[in-house]
């Protein structure tokens, strides 16, 4: 079985799951473990496409993968079934989860033979990404080791000296950045790669930013945002969109700069891991208004502050901040291992090379100790941001918490009421009947109303918000009166407690249910599944 082949041709595969599950049934209904543990890798990869979020599906299927080639003891398989849930992780921003799984497999990767490995160009390949996002050297090292497994010419080969070139750039290093620009260029253009083509004129014109010449920066950013919008790659567009604005703001190009951040603003919006880069779009827009239209500049910093919200508790600065700590705290820790011995081995020989490894030893300690300084502040901030993140979210808890017990307590008046009425329709007299109309009133206000409705709506979303965000992007069809019993029923409501607070029958509840069932078709598993998700 050639694993790499069947890779390589899924990662082209489209967001048809069905289609994927039958293409992949070969791998399933072997005998062969390996097969087994690639086809729930690749499944997993189906389902992260179909969603195109963090989703339980692909969490189950990228964890059994990653636990059967552990029980199988093969490390290639290993390495790759950790590597490929990495991805996922990366792609959507889970840096927290992302950052001790990286540390294991780089770990473990340097125990096999790279020739044993399962796509070592890949792997070294996404090291180097890790590394570049906490600036660290050894990101050239990795992207380096990655070509030499790397068919040349190839958009692969291209992408990989592009990042190098990123990795000297980020270091200011202009001339080394440019060159390996220049290198990545030439191969675009001669397997065809306008994707990459657009991308590498981005960074060129970072280059040209940096060295002062605004007006070719802003040319070249045109020319890549072009090919983006060309070829429909809307992340770099995304980005090379908010470098233009950058630039035409030095320019003091205002209204071309505000049109391409709406532009940008549209596609960030569009899904939930653009978020930090929306963030930036806001700020951008700020810059632009400077108090010129007070409030349009409420209704933004309204925006930026939810989103700051959101960014705390996902891929925001402070959950970078940390996962650097960590990566750099591992990168030490196994420096020291490595260094010291290294110098045991080779002391056995000479003398001098003890006073080497107390001397490395000491500046590592004194390396560490002032890392561990600087740490210790932008700790005491985490810190303060989580009791803050945790703070409101215990009030929005406590919000929906009452909203629901309220709804409890009308649950049990209106069963005491309804009681109440039967009784009274027993007697006949004037006074009785004038009481029965009464009471029936007071029952009616404790009915679901419009007003009742809108502000359940609201502490509910609070509390579920990322349910609620899945149902109305997945399910667009669905009226008002589905989200009522949707939402009730995703509090763990019963029919008949639905019934009462919406002023209908049992039947009519369980009607409506059949309805919407009928109504979605195929898709009303998958409601089921989103209900039944703990988010």
């Amino acid at each position: 079985m050639d694993i790499e082949s069947i890779i390589r041709q899924e990662n082209n595969s489209t967001k048809d799951t069905l289609q994927l599950k039958r293409r992949l049934s070969s791998l399933q209904n072997s005998r062969n473990k390996k097969s087994l543990i690639l086809y729930q890798a690749l499944l997993a990869n189906g389902f992260s496409k179909y969603f195109d979020k963090i989703n339980a599906r692909s969490e189950h299927y990228y964890l059994a993968s990653i636990k059967e080639a552990t029980k199988l003891n093969d490390l290639s398989l290993i390495i790759w079934t950790q590597l490929n849930y990495s991805k996922y992780l990366y792609f959507y921003c889970q840096i927290d989860k992302l950052t001790p799984i990286v540390l294991k497999t780089m770990e473990e990767s340097s125990q096999i033979d790279p020739a044993k490995m399962i796509m070592p160009d890949e792997t070294f390949k996404f090291f180097g990404w890790i590394m570049s996002t906490v600036e660290d050297d050894s990101a050239i090292k990795y992207y380096k080791k990655s070509l030499q497994y790397m068919k040349t010419p190839s958009s692969d080969a291209a992408g990989v000296l592009n990042a190098i070139g990123n990795c000297y750039l980020k270091n200011n290093d202009l001339s080394n950045a440019m060159q390996f620009f220049n290198k990545s260029e030439a191969i675009a253009l001669k397997v065809h790669d306008s994707i990459r083509y657009a991308k590498i004129l981005g960074d060129k014109a970072i280059v040209c930013e940096k060295k002062g010449n605004l007006n070719e920066a802003a040319s070249l950013l045109k020319k890549d945002i072009f090919y983006s919008h060309r070829f429909k790659t809307d992340k770099n567009e995304m980005y090379a969109s908010i470098q233009l604005a950058k630039i035409l703001i030095k320019l003091n190009d205002t209204v071309q700069a505000q049109r391409i951040l709406e532009r940008a603003g549209t596609i960030a919006s569009s899904k939930s891991y653009y978020r930090s880069w929306l963030k930036e779009i806001i700020e951008l827009k700020l810059i632009l208004l400077n108090g010129k239209n007070i409030e349009k500049e409420l209704l933004l910093r309204r925006q930026l502050k939810t989103i700051e919200e959101y960014l705390l508790s996902t891929n925001g600065n402070t959950v970078l901040q940390r996962s650097y700590w960590l990566i750099q705290k591992k990168k030490y820790e196994n420096d020291a291992k490595n260094i010291q011995l290294e110098l045991e081995q080779e002391a056995k020989s000479n003398r001098i090379f003890i006073t080497v490894l107390v001397l490395i030893t000491s500046l590592s300690l004194l390396a560490y100790y002032s890392l561990n300084k600087k740490l210790k502040t932008k700790r005491i901030k985490i810190e303060k941001d989580r009791l803050l993140f945790e703070q409101k979210l215990s009030d929005a808890n406590s919000d929906i918490n009452s909203y629901t017990k309220h709804l409890e307590n009308q649950n049990r008046h209106i069963s005491i009421l309804e009681h109440k009425l039967e009784e009274i329709k027993i007697s006949a007299s004037k006074q009785v009947e004038d009481e029965n109309v009464k009471l029936q009133e007071i029952l009616n206000s404790h009915l679901m109303t419009e007003e009742n409705w809108s502000a359940f709506k609201q502490e509910f979303k609070k509390q579920h918000r990322g349910f609620y965000e899945s149902l109305t992007e997945n399910f667009p069809e669905l009226k008002e009166s589905n989200l009522k019993i949707i939402m009730l029923q995703k509090l763990e409501y019963s029919n008949y407690e639905i019934s009462c607070l919406l002023g209908v029958t049992i039947d009519a509840v369980k009607k409506s249910k059949q309805r919407l069932k009928k109504k979605l078709g195929g898709k009303h598993d998958l409601l089921f599944d989103i209900i039944s998700n703990n988010n």
